[in-house]
């Protein structure tokens, strides 16, 4: 499934996860976000929570990078995002944690506080949570992509970025 309606679960799934970061990250993070399309009440979205952790100071990173790492998550570097560094996790049981369980699928980043990209994160999530016609713009752009894509989920994420481009750009107040 590439795209499912939304689940009322998906933010009590993210609280889980928050609950065991926090509790390993302690003061290094300023806050843990819940982003992407699952944030978004009503939205359609790929079953696929996305995490943004915002550093409390950025000289922080090494030793952020190490606790992920004692919960079975790895660095991946900032796959070409300035100012985001991703995470990606070992098995389904990621982050560890006691009982041991397997989570949803998730996206994990780290951005410090000034992190261009966790501002886009926040603010393109927020103005969708406000407004309820930009929701049903979106939507109508996911299911022309789902359309599209024919049951491919890369081809889905290419066709959502090529019709949502100024989709994006408007929200995100951002010029050409």
């Amino acid at each position: 499934m590439i795209v499912s309606d939304y689940q009322p679960a998906w933010p009590d799934e993210f609280h889980r996860i928050e609950l065991v970061l926090r509790g390993a990250l302690g003061s290094l993070c300023k806050e843990v976000h819940h982003v992407g399309s699952t944030a978004i009440p009503t939205l359609p979205a790929k079953p696929v929570l996305d995490i943004d952790v915002e550093l409390a100071s950025p000289d922080s990173l090494a030793e952020v990078s190490a606790r992920l790492s004692g919960l079975g998550y790895f660095y991946q570097g900032d796959l070409g995002i300035s100012d985001r560094h991703a995470y990606g996790r070992s098995s389904e049981t990621v982050p560890w944690s006691s009982p041991s369980r397997q989570w949803m699928n998730h996206h994990l980043y780290v951005c410090p506080a000034s992190s261009r990209e966790l501002a886009r994160h926040l603010w393109f999530r927020d103005q969708l949570r406000a407004d309820a016609r930009l929701r049903d713009e979106y939507r109508a752009i996911k299911e022309q992509a789902l359309a599209l894509a024919e049951g491919d989920r890369s081809r889905y994420v290419v066709e959502k970025e090529r019709l949502g481009r100024e989709f994006f750009r408007r929200v995100l107040g951002e010029s050409k």
